[in-house]
């Protein structure tokens, strides 16, 4: 795969604000920037790993970078991001993914909130990243390039803002004892009945009166929330692994889990990213922890805030999630009617590119998620959505901030290739991590968050290329974007034995196709997983007869029989795009 490389998205009060809220939107407080989400290629970047645009803010209040220890601040910044938009456009994205913008608790015996997640004053900005000014600049210059800009959101906790004073002294205890501590006490199944001793003054934007809803002036300062105890659950630390206390229990490190029940916690959410995009004119939200708030939340805060920036001109806004399940079935609650666009495709991850491509499992494993799983999505968008229904709206990805570097995980650089032309032919939304163009190869944690100038921002490396090839094929190709998927063979047999050595004995072990088709355009993707043999099959397919050729490495071309079949042999770790000849 080396070879050939180089050249190559109702408050709407009542209907006596229609004409405010109509002059509001002619006069463009915000815009539409994207048609379809699914020509597009996230690009997914941790602000504090990406550039260091400005030194200057680096340090504040006195803390700052502790260089080499990756769960501390490190110095990047949205100056930074703007300076490199040439490289993020050089690798072939089209839409930027950053992470965390608002203010957070700046640092704790665990680390730094340089990753954005410890919310702490949602009504300010994270310092360390820059000014307003700041960030404004970096969406315009994006959206100057053609580029759009997602921006990560917790709604689900904050940072560690409270303790639980569970001795009445007024002083914060921590201990190894559960029975005493008072950071991470244990779950319980009602809210703690001891005082809640704020440590930062922790604060949302205040939901605005109903007279004023739709007015962008007002919109833009609206006034801040200080949030109280009865704003969140008070349960004490959950196990994410039982329902329950995932969805009612604080985070680990002790963040406060928000009461998503409560409607003026929802609103104030709603108002306070109402605020933001329109201070930004960001063209999306990736919600964090989706999971981790029942899902009757979800439907209320994206069904208003969809209304809402609706009324301000913004429309096609994407509303991601991280619904971090397994299951595709799981998936499901949060995609109901009124809730998410779409989610990104956990499933995908673990049993194609987890389990086919990198362990050697089966490829027919692999047939649920890439047909089977579709079914169990709705088949409309959501009402003032971005126009896809939340099977197209999936967002697929090799790995992320979360995850470890897929890279970290196996030392077959080529099931990493081909792990990355399996996101960019599936009937979903390319996702690339920051860095796996550069071949970083951090593992899990702070490990996996690399500062990305450490690696340079060179455009030669293999992987860069191969990023840069599959997106100029899939912008080329109306099918890979928005055509639908079937499987055309999937082989029974692993590529790899229960010993973890390659298996033998079966001509199509490893081997894997699928066709993508839209307005009478074909493309035949197809891979060998095996890392030793060739492998080869015969099957059917709906491409019409005539001469294709692979617009990946160009050393192979097929010919399609009257009948649509077609005969491959691939080499090891090989994968093809098969288009038709010109």
């Amino acid at each position: 795969m080396r070879k050939g490389l180089a050249s190559h998205p109702a408050l709407v009060s009542s209907s006596g604000l229609a004409l405010l809220v109509s002059a509001c939107a002619s006069e463009g407080p915000l815009h539409t920037h994207v048609g379809d989400w699914r020509d597009e290629v996230i690009y997914q970047l941790v602000t504090d790993r990406f550039a260091n645009g400005d030194p200057e803010n680096d340090t504040i209040d006195g803390i700052g970078p502790i260089p080499g220890d990756f769960s501390r601040f490190q110095g990047g910044d949205w100056r930074g991001v703007e300076a490199h938009l040439d490289y993020v456009q050089a690798l072939g994205a089209s839409t930027i993914w950053i992470s965390p913008i608002v203010d957070n608790v700046p640092r704790m015996d665990v680390g730094d909130g340089y990753h954005g997640y410890w919310a702490r004053d949602a009504t300010r900005l994270e310092a360390h990243f820059g000014s307003e000014d700041d960030l404004r600049s970096l969406v315009s210059a994006a959206h100057a390039r053609g580029l759009h800009v997602i921006v990560d959101v917790v709604t689900n906790h904050t940072g560690r803002v409270f303790f639980y004073d569970r001795d009445g002294d007024g002083a914060q205890d921590t201990s190894a004892d559960p029975t005493i501590d008072e950071t991470q006490p244990p779950y319980r199944a009602e809210a703690y009945d001891v005082p809640v001793i704020f440590t930062e003054d922790a604060r949302l934007f205040a939901p605005l009166a109903s007279s004023l809803e739709g007015d962008a002036s007002h919109e833009r300062d609206p006034g801040a929330l200080s949030l109280l105890p009865e704003h969140f659950h008070r349960r004490g630390y959950g196990d994410l692994t039982i329902s329950e206390q995932r969805r009612y229990g604080d985070f680990p490190d002790g963040l406060r889990d928000f009461d998503t029940e409560r409607d003026d916690v929802i609103d104030a959410h709603v108002q306070s990213w109402v605020t933001w995009v329109l201070r930004t004119d960001v063209d999306g939200l990736r919600l964090d922890a989706v999971p981790h708030a029942e899902a009757p939340f979800w439907q209320a805060f994206c069904r208003r805030l969809r209304a809402r920036l609706a009324a301000l001109g913004k429309h096609r806004f994407f509303l991601l999630g991280e619904i971090f399940e397994a299951d595709p079935r799981d998936m499901v609650p949060y995609l109901s009617a009124d809730a998410l666009d779409g989610g990104f495709d956990i499933p995908l991850k673990y049993a194609l590119v987890n389990r086919v491509l990198t362990d050697g499992g089966a490829p027919s494993e692999a047939v649920p998620v890439l047909e089977t799983a579709r079914t169990y999505f709705r088949d409309a968008p959501q009402p003032e959505g971005i126009g896809l229904s939340p099977w197209q709206a999936r967002v697929a990805l090799i790995d992320n901030h979360d995850t470890g570097r897929l890279r970290s995980e196996i030392d077959d650089p080529f099931a990493v290739d081909q792990s990355l032309v399996a996101i960019f032919t599936v009937d979903a939304i390319p996702c690339v991590y920051y860095g796996t163009e550069q071949e970083l190869a951090g593992p899990g944690g702070h490990l996996g968050r690399e500062p990305l100038w450490l690696a340079g921002y060179g455009e030669d490396r293999p992987t860069f290329q191969l990023i840069r090839v599959l997106s100029a094929i899939r912008r080329g190709s109306p099918a890979l974007r928005r055509g639908s998927l079937a499987v055309r063979f999937a082989s029974s047999h692993a590529s790899r034995g229960d010993d973890g050595l390659p298996s033998t004995g079966h001509e199509d072990a490893g081997l894997l196709a699928w066709e993508r088709t839209h307005e009478g355009e074909h493309v035949l993707v197809a891979l060998n997983a095996h890392p030793l043999q060739r492998s080869l099959a015969t099957f059917p397919t709906t491409l019409p007869a005539g001469r294709y050729e692979d617009a990946l490495e160009g050393e192979q071309a097929i010919e399609v029989g009257a009948d649509g079949s077609v005969s491959l042999e691939i080499p090891p770790r090989r994968s093809r795009i098969f288009v038709r000849a010109r």
